[in-house]
This record gives C-alpha cells, sequence and structure tokens, in this order.
C-alpha cells in the first residue's frame, strides 16, 4: 500500500507553479461546460487543496464546503478567501481518504481534480459522492488518464497510475446517474532529461435524476 504524503508540507507554495494554476483552470472550465453553475447552489470540492479550483467557480455558487486532509491546505484556502472578500462563501473540513462520515447534508455539485488517484478505494469514494448528491445534482470528477507511472517524481500516495475515464463513466451510470460524460480539459507537459512527456487530464460527469 502507498504511503499518505504529507501535503501540509508543501501547500504554503502549492500556488507557485503555474502548471497546477493552468490545470485547475482547465478543469474548472471543464466543469462549467459540463454543469449549469447557478448562484442558488451548494457545492463541495473534495480533495480541494488551496482551492484552486473552487476560486474559479465560487463567484457562480452560493456556498462551497472545501474538504481536504491537509489541515495546511484548508488554512491556505481560507485566507486566500478572506483576502478575496468571499469568507462568507466558503467553508472547510479536514477528511482523509474518504468522504466526510459526518457529513449529512446534500449538494447541488461535487467536483474534485487530481484526487481519485491518491485514493486507495475509488469506488467507495464515488458511492459516497452519489449518495450526497441532491436530486438533478451534479458530480465532476477530472484526474489523470491511465498513465506508466511516471507522471508523480516521487510516488509517496499514489495509489493508482492515473483513472480509466470509460471504467468512471461505466460506474457513475452503475449508481444511478444520466446524462454521463467524458472529455479532456488539459494537457499536461512535463519535461524530462532532453525529452517532453504529455499525460491528459479528463473530466467525467454526471448528473442524478431530479424527484
Amino acid at each position: 500500500m502507498a504511503e499518505k504524503r504529507d501535503f501540509n508540507r508543501v501547500a504554503i507554495q502549492w500556488d507557485d507553479k503555474p502548471r497546477r494554476v493552468q490545470l485547475a483552470a482547465g478543469v474548472a472550465d471543464g466543469i462549467r461546460r459540463a454543469v449549469p453553475l447557478k448562484e442558488t447552489m451548494t457545492a463541495l470540492d473534495f480533495g480541494c487543496g488551496t482551492g484552486l479550483v473552487t476560486f474559479h467557480l465560487v463567484d457562480s455558487l452560493k456556498h462551497v464546503l472545501a474538504v481536504d486532509s491537509a489541515e495546511k491546505m484548508l488554512e491556505v484556502t481560507l485566507e486566500k478567501a478572506r483576502e478575496n472578500g468571499i469568507r462568507q462563501k466558503i467553508d472547510t473540513q479536514l477528511s482523509h481518504d474518504h468522504f466526510p462520515d459526518n457529513i449529512t447534508q446534500s449538494f447541488d455539485v461535487i467536483y474534485s481534480s487530481m484526487v481519485m488517484h491518491h485514493v486507495p478505494d475509488v469506488a467507495a469514494l464515488v458511492r459516497s459522492m452519489t449518495r450526497h448528491l441532491a436530486p438533478g445534482g451534479y458530480l465532476a470528477l477530472a484526474d489523470l488518464d491511465v498513465e506508466d507511472g511516471t507522471f508523480h517524481d516521487d510516488p509517496t500516495g499514489v495509489f493508482h497510475h492515473g483513472i480509466d475515464r470509460d471504467w468512471l463513466v461505466s460506474y457513475l451510470e452503475d449508481q444511478g446517474l444520466c446524462d454521463v460524460q467524458a472529455g479532456t480539459v488539459h494537457t499536461i507537459v512535463k519535461q524530462r532529461k532532453g525529452k517532453e512527456d504529455t499525460f491528459t487530464v479528463f473530466l467525467v460527469s454526471g448528473r442524478r435524476q431530479a424527484e
């Protein structure tokens, strides 16, 4: 089993890498295309990190609960919310590698970015997310396509070398979601030893049927 990575150690510098900022923008754009966001909607960002995706979306939402396993990441998220004058629109909650057991409310949108490959049991996570969707609510999950294990320079905390988007589409449909779709939202380019490696990031989304 993969050892857990301590994201607290990198929280302060997390936003300093342009590649991460560009990735978040691509994922957020994909979510906007897949989900008709409204200012009446509540959302949950699972594995929010420093809120890079959320800060692209929060203006179009009523409220976001930002969930992460690293306390320092949540502190950075809240500080950025205060600096941007939107602290009232974002709350945070500490979690681990599964959906928090003490969350009882439902959400109009649940999204995550580059989180599933760090989660041992992806199917269990997706089931929990689906159960916490409000009627008519949307699930939007972004992650690496399956890769050869070379994406991470440090494999600590990596349980999967990407996620099979076709499997995820089928699994969302098995959970009863409708309008399930998949698409590439970003390409990450890494330069190593004089050669260029490219990795694609997908977004799979679906909607819970209204009751």
